[in-house]
């Protein structure tokens, strides 16, 4: 019996690539890097029609070095990375949900101009724009029509909206890093969590619905307003870092009531400066400390040598009644005179901590650890009081880099937390 030739040439339906449901060609396609995704359209009609649909581009530092790698001169890097880019946008026929792009040093502004202008027409909900390898340049005024975004990320940029921007109403999260504001911004009433980072004119925030916010973390960023505090009644998360002249400011300011307005916050974040603003006296502490129920989560990112810190932050933590998680990273300066360390070992050796129980706290990070003797008395403090923990890490400092002193400081930790029934991690 002989076959005819039609009868052995591939039939549609044979073409199963082609065939794939076009949802799971698109999550083919978002597990790929772009490049490669990109040269499936010459797959076929049907996956050049999915390509141009692809809802999620990301056009990062690694897309830039992937397509840099074959070029030398500088020119030749800027000219191919803007190429590749506006020829991607160029095809992309549907909504462009989420955009994150890499912006390479000495690239042209028209560019970035360019490439906004035409997002903000593609219905996307995340942006993401890196500039950090670049001085602070100004977005362009068109980057606030972004009439859908809810996610915003930036690094090392200007914001200067012109009086008439619609400014932002549907976001929901933005996080600021590196970041001038040079006129008044609002990110509309539906914003719930924002980050500030190392940012410059923060006092030019404009907040239309405060109460909305969940999440407010605050670091080493100039002028802030501590009326923020006050009107954010349903934060949850919050975090703070001061730079020294804010602290110098602020000196007046009762940080302990302002905190236990906000009821709801069940993550705090602190920077040791805070603690000396923290409350007058250890009554406020406590009267305001014991009404923050639910705070769960408290992580002092320093805790230097000075004793009213550290009794206005073991204050805190005794009055705390939830408190589940400490973390803790230690200042005590490699540095320090014998006579300093007593001192402090003193004090803590006279503190009247009989009566406490931290009966909820199950996990304590320490970090930082060179093994003097007001650090053991520290943590000896808190293991003592605390009957439900489960687990602690002891994390040594970076400063310490002899391989003897490093092992007498994990004999001394470890020979005090021998006795505790609670999981030991001790990282040199």
């Amino acid at each position: 019996m002989q076959c005819s030739m039609s009868s052995l040439s591939p039939s549609p339906d044979d073409d199963r690539l082609s065939n794939l449901h076009v949802a799971l060609k698109q999550t083919i396609l978002d597990l790929m890097p772009i490049r490669d995704a990109a040269r499936t359209c010459t797959l076929s009609k049907a996956w050049r029609e999915t390509w141009t649909m692809r809802p999620c581009l990301v056009l990062n530092k690694l897309f830039y070095l992937q397509v840099i790698s074959n070029k030398n001169e500088e020119a030749e890097q800027l000219s191919a990375f803007s190429s590749a880019l506006d020829k991607i946008f160029a095809v992309q026929t549907g909504p462009i949900v989420e955009t994150e792009i890499y912006i390479p040093p000495k690239l042209e502004i028209h560019h970035i101009h360019h490439w906004v202008q035409h997002l903000t027409e593609k219905d996307v909900e995340v942006f993401r724009l890196d500039n950090s390898e670049n001085d602070a340049c100004l977005l362009p005024s068109v980057f606030f029509d972004f009439a859908k975004l809810k996610v915003l990320e930036l690094d090392k940029w200007i914001l200067s909206p012109p009086p008439e921007s619609r400014c932002f109403s549907n976001i929901v999260s933005v996080d600021l890093l590196r970041v001038s504001i040079s006129a008044p911004v609002s990110f509309g009433s539906q914003l719930q969590d924002l980050e500030l980072r190392v940012c410059n004119g923060i006092e030019h925030l404009v907040f239309a619905n405060i109460n909305n916010l969940k999440t407010l973390i605050i670091g080493m960023s100039s002028k802030i307003d501590w009326r923020w505090l006050e009107n954010a009644k349903n934060l949850e998360r919050f975090g703070i870092v001061l730079t020294h002249a804010d602290f110098i400011q602020s000196k007046s300011v009762n940080f302990i009531k302002l905190l236990s307005n906000c009821t709801r916050i069940n993550l705090l974040l602190l920077h040791d400066f805070l603690l000396e603003i923290l409350g007058p006296d250890p009554f406020t502490l406590k009267t305001h400390a014991t009404r923050m129920v639910n705070l769960k989560t408290l992580d002092l990112r320093v805790l230097s040598f000075n004793l009213l810190r550290i009794s206005n932050f073991l204050c805190l933590i005794r009055n705390l009644p939830n408190l589940e998680n400490l973390i803790v990273t230690l200042d005590f300066k490699v540095t320090r005179s014998n006579s300093v360390d007593s001192a402090i070992e003193r004090h803590l050796e006279a503190l009247d901590w009989e009566d406490v129980v931290l009966d909820k706290l199950q996990i304590v990070q320490i970090l930082g650890v060179i093994g003097v003797r007001s650090e053991l008395q520290f943590l000896k403090i808190l293991l003592t009081s605390s009957p439900s923990l489960q687990e602690i890490s002891v994390f040594c400092s970076t400063a310490i880099s002899n391989p003897n002193e490093k092992l007498r400081i994990k004999q001394e930790f470890l020979q005090l937390l021998k006795k505790i029934p609670a999981r030991t991690t001790f990282l040199a």
